[in-house]
């Protein structure tokens, strides 16, 4: 529920009607139970929270942004750019967990416009129907141009964001634009936990099957020594690898040591410097445990990601160790990405056409899941 003066705000300026219609498709600012100051201010400005909650707006880097935090966790949401989370800080540490790129300023993206070219900017982003650039494979979209990383990280999101001093909720919504959908995820923050809840809903708008590929997209820094647990895995697929380092599409490695095409084992749950100059990305099931954790074991730091596997049913890990740039002329980027997904990675046609293994909504049917980033 609004509070008596937020409502009655929205009402006069709506004219009695929704209380939200003033403020268009983009961004809506609920305050529940006590109503708690909104103001907007640069990302650099923002003082600790002596609350248990606090949920302010604010710009980031130009951008209307969400600054969700707690005692624990100050967490930064851009609905602008396709819902990105720009920054996942660790409170009592102050460590920054998601990688930014160095190389590239945010700029409002174009639909279609290529995502590693102009827009890898780091952060959390969502990539769906598919995170390769490809052809819609089926259906009445049947060669439909799917854009580079999917549709919906170069669009604005709707935003209503809701804090009552305990909790906070982030929700946003896209629609697809040459695909008939709708995309819903919520961010959670509660009091007194080191963790972002992330709830999921993806609402098929017609009368066909559609099948997908959903893929989160959280790029995170490392440093040296840092260990990737993957719990129960033994074997995963490369999608790709420059100079075919770990083999080409569909090669199968093991899991965490791995041959590279010179005979040279890499443990590849360890993360090297970046003189290693190689770079791979991996997919396969979901551990059935439910959680992947990256681990930097010098200062006793962890973040986990945490799904239910019968929902979040595959994994994908992005490892780039100096061995991989999009952009011409820029140094390699040192990051990892650990992507709880749905269905075989990268590119929709081959889920379908080749490895028969992705997600699939039947007409104006409805498919949900969560995500849970834990930090310690």
């Amino acid at each position: 529920m609004l509070s008596a003066q937020a409502y009655e705000l929205t009402r006069r300026s709506a004219g009695g009607a929704s209380p939200f219609a003033f403020l268009g498709s983009r961004h809506v600012i609920r305050l529940a139970r006590p109503a708690l100051a909104v103001t907007a201010r640069s990302e650099n400005r923002v003082p600790p929270t002596s609350a248990p909650c606090r949920l302010e707006k604010i710009t980031w880097r130009g951008f209307e942004a969400y600054l969700l935090e707690n005692a624990l966790i100050r967490c930064t949401v851009v609905p602008q750019l396709g819902g990105k989370i720009a920054s996942l800080i660790h409170l009592p540490t102050m460590r920054e967990w998601l990688w930014r790129n160095p190389a590239l300023e945010p700029r409002a993206p174009e639909y279609g416009a290529s995502y590693v070219a102009a827009h890898d900017l780091g952060g959390f982003d969502e990539c769906f129907p598919s995170v390769a650039a490809t052809h819609y494979p089926g259906g009445p979209w049947d060669g439909t141009r799917v854009p580079d990383h999917g549709e919906i990280w170069a669009l604005p999101w709707k935003a209503e964001a809701y804090c009552d001093g305990t909790q906070i909720e982030v929700r946003l919504t896209a629609h697809g634009v040459r695909f008939p959908y709708r995309f819903e995820r919520s961010l959670w923050l509660m009091e007194g936990e080191a963790a972002v809840r992330l709830t999921y809903a993806v609402t098929n708008l017609s009368p066909y099957p559609f099948p997908f590929i959903w893929s989160s997209h959280p790029v995170f820094n490392v440093t040296p020594g840092m260990k990737l647990v993957v719990p129960g895995v033994r074997e995963l697929t490369v999608y790709g690898s420059p100079h075919d380092r770990f083999g080409q599409l569909g090669t199968k490695v093991a899991w965490p040591k791995a041959v590279d095409a010179e005979g040279r084992e890499w443990d590849l749950s360890n993360t090297p410097d970046v003189t290693a100059g190689h770079a791979v990305k991996l997919w396969g099931k979901a551990p059935s445990l439910g959680y992947v954790a990256l681990q930097d074991i010098f200062v006793g730091t962890e973040l986990r990601l945490q799904f239910d596997p019968a929902e979040v049913t595959h994994l994908g890990l992005w490892l780039n160790y100096g061995g991989w740039t999009g952009i011409a002329g820029a140094s390699p980027y040192y990051n990892v990405a650990i992507e709880p997904c749905i269905g075989a990675q990268d590119d929709l046609a081959l889920a379908v056409r080749h490895f028969k293994d992705h997600g699939l909504l039947p007409p104006h049917g409805r498919k949900a899941w969560q995500l849970e980033v834990k930090l310690k």
